[in-house]
Parts: C-alpha cells; structure tokens; sequence
C-alpha cells in the first residue's frame, strides 16, 4: 500500500489544526487537548467533547496521530483518558501546513493588508 501523499491533506481546517498543533509538544489526552485549544484561542474555539473526539477519531483514521502511552509523570492518571500523539505523517503535513499559511501571510503583508 502506497502512503499517502502529505499534500493531499491540505489545507487543514481550523480544529484539526488546533489539535496537531497541541499535540506538537509531545502526547496529550482529549480533555487537554480541548483546554489548550480554548485558552490559546481565547474562547474563539471551544471544541464540544463530540466534535473534539470526531476529530480525534478522523485525525487516528488519517494516520496523523495515534493513541500513546501516558507523559513520564502522568503514569497511574485516570484509566480512562485515552493520550494521542503525532504521527510522522502528522508532522508532515504540519509542516506543509505552516509553510503553506506563512506563504499566504507573506503576500498578505506585500499587499499592506
């Protein structure tokens, strides 16, 4: 099977943004994942718990991200939390993703907008 191709994913829409870019730091659970999204949006986002795990659940499809185990220090938390992390495919398309957005800012700023 032949791995799909990181471009295919562009553009990224707001929440799977959001969430690929939380998980940037290393693995997080959902719960987290929906707070960094909230404080770093300043409310702008507040993913409900339905539409943050469907998105969850489309990112792991995807293969951009993955269930993980538990941070170092987060070891017997709540058995229920599920962590994900990125994947390399995750970071791939990340990638791709900002340097398609800081191409559009560029032109953006040339145009004094």
């Amino acid at each position: 099977m032949t791995p799909p191709d990181p471009v295919s994913f562009l553009p990224v829409s707001d929440l799977p943004f959001q969430i690929l870019l939380a998980l940037g730091e290393g693995a997080s659970h959902g719960y987290a994942i929906g707070k960094e999204i909230e404080e770093r949006t300043d409310g702008r986002l507040n993913p409900t718990t339905g539409s943050l795990y469907q998105a969850l659940r489309r990112l792991r499809q995807d293969g951009l991200i993955d269930t993980a185990e538990p941070p170092a220090g987060e070891g017997n938390g709540d058995p229920r939390r599920r962590y994900f992390r990125l994947t390399g495919l995750g970071r791939q398309v990340m990638s791709l993703e900002v340097e398609r957005l800081e191409s559009l800012i560029l032109v953006a700023r040339e145009r004094a907008l």
